[in-house]
């Protein structure tokens, strides 16, 4: 073996080494500790209206039974609240109302999933208490609203005039979380409210199928608003003093990127 060799034989033997140092002694990460996170797992869980119910079984011979009864009647009041907060939501733009309460005449409601906060058996009645995740329609489901070329030309606008509300609304928020002033025009209920109507403004738009040609645009219509709401919720917990500067900066940033989507789709028409 010549010299040259013997020299990148070494190079070699002394770079797997470094790398086998640096792997075997690299720390593992904790189990209780996990990355930071300002969005949720899936699309769809952003899309979710929120509710809290409760909900009763008859309890005969099977308890099993009842809290299966009950769990299925929260389920069921779920749904009717999670509806009646989307019909009853408030807006600016009337025209999106009469798409909105359309997309919701042809919707039957959906859980996307729920979780048991509280249960119990008071004589022959079960009670549980549910934490519940509704959507407008299965996201797996095809949209229940078609739009040929005509309905999507008259449509369409209106719901991006209540995306474009509240897109200023937030960016009002926005200017004021930045400004660092000890009082805001916003409330918590402010915030809760307008979160809501983004989580109807992207139920209303998953729940279209546009005409060919068109899916791309409404597609980061919804890409937009997800941005936004992501951004919404943060500032909701900075107004409420549950907050990190560093997360609160990440709005700053998801609230940005929402902007300068619909700012491309006003580009382009």
């Amino acid at each position: 073996m010549s010299n040259l060799q013997k020299v990148i034989v070494a190079i070699i033997t002394l770079f797997i080494l470094v790398f086998t140092f640096e792997a075997v002694h690299a720390r593992p990460l904790n189990k209780e500790q996990k990355p930071m996170q300002t969005e949720s797992k899936n699309d769809s869980e952003e899309d979710a209206l929120s509710v809290q119910v409760d909900g009763v079984g008859t309890l005969k011979d099977d308890v099993a039974a009842a809290r299966k009864m009950a769990i299925s009647d929260g389920l069921r009041i779920a749904v009717e609240q999670a509806r009646g907060v989307m019909v009853k939501g408030e807006t600016e733009v009337k025209d999106f109302a009469e798409i909105r309460d359309e997309v919701l005449s042809k919707t039957k409601g959906f859980v996307r999933t729920y979780k048991i906060l509280d249960e119990k058996q008071d004589g022959n009645i079960y009670k549980v208490t549910l934490e519940v995740e509704v959507m407008l329609a299965d996201p797996k489901a095809a949209a229940p609203v078609k739009m040929d070329e005509q309905k999507y030309s008259t449509k369409v606008p209106r719901i991006i005039d209540e995306i474009r509300f509240l897109s200023e609304k937030t960016n009002q928020l926005a200017e004021s979380l930045r400004g660092r002033s000890k009082t805001s025009v916003f409330s918590v209920e402010d915030i809760k409210r307008l979160h809501r109507r983004y989580v109807v403004a992207a139920q209303v738009l998953r729940s279209i199928e546009p005409p060919a040609g068109k899916q791309e645009k409404i597609n980061m219509l919804l890409n937009a608003v997800r941005l936004k709401m992501r951004a919404i919720a943060i500032f909701g917990r900075a107004i409420a003093g549950k907050e990190m500067p560093i997360l609160l900066r990440r709005g700053f940033e998801l609230n940005q990127k929402g902007n300068n989507m619909l700012q491309m789709l006003r580009s382009n028409g």
